[in-house]
């Protein structure tokens, strides 16, 4: 059947930009060039079995370093038809599959990554365990501080953490890092059929394609150095202190008058590791400094590859990985990287200025629902990827 499509003044749901009247003439400016470019893309194209329907919206603002812009984007969510043998009529189906998406300076990181040492941790035998927030201290200024002075660990990225819901090809892990990294080519995570499988002509894939659109030459993230995460460590210690030290004390505090029999062995654990953890933190600082003072300066400026097991949480097993390195990020092993400032500069004040654009299509491949596949075809063929980039100057 003939398919439907709608632009964003036609809008099913509607939709609200907020921000200023500059920001928001600058975001529709920007938004409806991209709208014009996949419309161009089916100028020869017949839109069949589906209603493809445009949709802008703004999802708030990213601090890329100390610098903030504003997060926005694109949609052309893409809904199949549907027989209703009862009714004997064509529908709607309420929820699409199919998704074409163009966000403008998008959030880099899905999840954050914790150095060893650092976050949640046991003194012994697993219990009490201590959720450590690892951007600032704890008290009346965490919020602020957190915001507008957050520690240098909690701003580390890691190869496995740029991939996540964007790459799930293991076969080449750092591989398509590098292509986001770079900008350079695009990334796939097969959200159903596995990559890797064999498909026949009744098989299903369900596809996520990811482009990073960057400035050329210009890597988004930089390594850290081997001394600058040693460095970096020092200054977390100081917040793992207060906050353990607040951690602790509230714990203790909740306990109250509780007597029963599991309160008392609580009670106890706790008074324990207050007493233990200066020396837990002592040997900390000491191992580091002794790395700082001691190790070649060629030692020091490798690239930051530390132990990533999430299930490292012993304070003592801890304390034995700070300091170990390895040449390359691996199961358990994680790869540090944070923003780089040559490609995070100032927007000079012109928040909605694009500054990374991140292209996703969403696919199916069945011989149910072949507008999918079909649009993707047509879109990969003729839509201009690299025009984006023009965007970006």
């Amino acid at each position: 059947m003939p398919g439907i499509y709608t632009d964003h003044n036609n809008t099913k749901y509607g939709f609200a930009l907020k921000g200023t009247a500059a920001e928001k003439a600058a975001m529709m400016k920007n938004l409806i060039a991209i709208e014009k470019m996949e419309e161009a893309s089916r100028k020869d194209y017949k839109l069949t079995g589906c209603a493809a329907r445009v949709s802008f919206a703004r999802s708030g603002s990213n601090n890329y370093g100390k610098n903030v812009y504003a997060s926005y984007g694109y949609g052309l969510s893409v809904y199949a038809f549907a027989c209703n043998i009862p009714q004997r009529a064509t529908k709607i189906v309420d929820e699409y599959r199919t998704v074409f998406r163009v966000d403008f300076n998008p959030y880099i990181m899905p999840g954050g990554v914790h150095a060893v040492g650092t976050g949640e941790f046991s003194m012994k035998y697993g219990n009490p365990v201590y959720d450590i927030p690892v951007d600032a201290k704890a008290g009346p200024n965490f919020e602020k501080e957190k915001t507008n002075n957050p520690s240098h660990v909690s701003q580390y990225i890691s190869e496995a953490t740029l991939r996540v819901a964007r790459s799930d090809n293991y076969k080449d892990f750092h591989g398509d890092f590098l292509k986001l990294n770079n900008g350079n080519g695009y990334v796939e995570h097969w959200e159903m059929g596995a990559r890797y499988d064999k498909h026949g002509p009744d098989s299903y894939q369900w596809i996520d394609r990811r482009y990073f659109i960057t400035k050329p030459g210009v890597p988004l993230l930089v390594p850290v150095s081997r001394k600058q995460y040693l460095q970096d460590m020092l200054e977390y210690f100081e917040i793992e202190k207060a906050n353990f030290e607040y951690d602790n004390a509230q714990k203790i505090k909740n306990i109250g008058n509780n007597t029963s029999e599991s309160a008392k062995r609580t009670l106890a654990a706790l008074e324990a590791d207050k007493l233990a953890y200066p020396k837990f933190y002592e040997a900390k600082k000491a191992k580091v400094n002794e790395l700082l003072a001691k190790q070649k300066p060629e030692w020091l400026q490798k690239p930051a590859v530390i132990d990533q097991d999430k299930l490292l949480k012993d304070a003592d097993k801890i304390l034995d990985a700070l300091g170990r390195f390895y040449d390359a990020e691996g199961e358990y092993k994680c790869a540090l990287y944070v923003l780089n400032p040559a490609y995070f500069v100032s927007n000079n004040g012109q928040t909605t200025k694009p500054l990374l654009i991140e292209v996703q299509f969403r696919y199916e491949i069945t011989k149910d629902y072949a507008y999918s596949s079909k649009l993707f075809s047509n879109w990969e063929q003729h839509f201009d990827v690299e025009a984006l980039r023009k965007m970006l100057e």
